[in-house]
């Protein structure tokens, strides 16, 4: 059992476009186009782990340890979808036993409400009504940026919310209440 490498990445780059947001597929076909300047016209089993290590040890060294586990997570993950049933493509997946690249983990900076409120007053009326949202609600800004009218229920003073952020990639919704603030700012 084997394949191409580039069959490989077209069929799971299809299969992402279809089960996972339009971000995660142009992420892997960025990472896609990188990995053909390397692997172009090789058979899956003509990748051994030594030449991704390689590979991954450039990208640490050029980027960002950072970058490059990122990139050893979704090449895992695009074999192991290779070997998955039904699809039994390819045999063993050459990414297993690679180690991920060790990081700086820092404390990520949480500005005090002081800050947060200097910053939206700053802003012009558009915006700050934009970011009043994203802090009434506690939203991801791709949550706030897909809510459309129809997910605002100013009768019962709640907004609805959708993620992604679930097993699947299915758009799950999640119910916000409104306060006082936030019925003005989407009022007006």
């Amino acid at each position: 059992t084997d394949m191409d490498f580039l069959e490989l990445l077209n069929k799971r780059l299809d299969y992402i476009k279809a089960y996972n947001s339009e971000r995660h597929y142009m992420d892997h076909i960025y990472h896609g186009r990188r990995w053909l300047e390397q692997w172009q016209g090789l058979k899956c089993k003509e990748i051994p782990t030594a030449m991704i290590e390689s590979y991954l040890i450039k990208r640490a060294n050029q980027t960002s340890p950072y970058t490059a586990n990122k990139e050893l997570r979704c090449l895992r993950a695009l074999f192991n979808f290779a070997m998955q049933p039904p699809r039994s493509w390819i045999s063993e997946n050459p990414t297993r036993g690679i180690r991920f690249l060790p990081v700086e983990k820092r404390i990520k900076y949480v500005p005090p409400k002081e800050d947060i409120l200097r910053v939206i007053m700053a802003a012009d009326l558009d915006t700050q009504d934009y970011l009043w949202t994203i802090v009434l609600t506690m939203g991801r800004v791709s949550e706030i940026n897909r809510m459309t009218w129809q997910d605002v229920n100013f009768n019962e003073r709640y907004v609805i919310l959708y993620t992604r952020k679930k097993s699947g990639g299915h758009l799950t919704p999640r119910k916000i209440p409104m306060p006082d603030k936030l019925h003005q700012v989407l009022s007006r």
